[in-house]
């Protein structure tokens, strides 16, 4: 087993902004770094923070901002949030019904048929 990637953008108010999305099981939300959150100037959502674990175990509060994009094809509104890659998290891939296939290294749509955790192959 290797790595996962997603293609996919994220459109903010200055431009639309290409990504290999590294995909993340163990993540919640979609992730880009600051500097591409500042540069899209995308919006906070007002009052809502994120507690995101670091590396070392410790937890920091991050605002929430608004992502609009499009991932393998389909168009999303999601929460961002700093990352220091791109990434994108379960809740996006639930909610898409994609499912991870870990032996191809990539993702795809789970048929409605299918019984199980929908981030998973």
């Amino acid at each position: 087993m290797g790595v996962t990637y997603a293609r996919g953008s994220i459109t903010g108010k200055t431009e639309t902004r290409e990504y290999d999305f590294l995909v993340d099981t163990g993540a919640t939300w979609v992730g880009i770094p600051q500097e591409d959150i500042d540069s899209l100037a995308l919006d906070a959502v007002p009052g809502a923070t994120a507690a995101l674990m670091t590396v070392n175990g410790s937890v920091v509060r991050s605002p929430i901002y608004v992502a609009v994009g499009i991932l393998e094809g389909t168009g999303f509104v999601n929460g961002a949030v700093p990352a220091a890659i791109p990434l994108v998290g379960y809740k996006l891939l639930q909610d898409f019904g994609f499912k991870v296939d870990l032996v191809n290294e990539r993702i795809e749509p789970r048929r409605d048929d299918e019984i199980g955790p929908p981030f998973l192959l």
